[in-house]
């Protein structure tokens, strides 16, 4: 994932929020969970940049939009927790994260924030493009 390509998601992201009303937060990261692109949305808001890496992080470390992960965990809280201390840069362990994929191969991920859960999965999987390039399994 290149600072291009992954500004272009960014951008894509952004857009689909205002297109709601929303100033989104946006980030986007490689496959292996490092930030390539990363902007706030609105300006008050210090904690929407880290949260949005965070959804990006876990999408990339289990290759999974993280709303699916938030259901498949729903009853397993202490291991979504963990996952806190030990996956480097730490995560967001919510609704709006989704894998990038290119060509069946997960090149990265994007995270965003700034509507509700739901809005920001929406968001998260239009802008990653999911619904028409989904990844084959993904990690547990």
């Amino acid at each position: 994932m290149d600072y291009d390509t992954a500004f272009e998601y960014l951008q894509r992201a952004r857009n689909l929020g205002k297109e709601r009303g929303l100033e989104m937060s946006v980030a986007v990261h490689d496959a292996a969970g490092h930030p390539v692109a990363v902007a706030r949305g609105k300006a008050r808001s210090w904690h929407g940049p880290y949260m949005a890496m965070g959804k990006a992080r876990l999408a990339a470390a289990f290759g999974k939009p993280t709303s699916d992960l938030v259901e498949q965990w729903k009853d397993r809280t202490l291991f979504p927790q963990s996952l806190i201390e030990i996956i480097p840069g730490g995560v967001t362990v919510n609704s709006g994260g989704c894998p990038i994929v290119d060509n069946g191969e997960i090149v990265g991920a994007i995270g965003v924030g700034g509507g509700s859960p739901d809005i920001d999965d929406a968001i998260s999987r239009a802008a990653a493009g999911w619904a028409l390039a989904a990844p084959k399994g993904g990690a547990e």
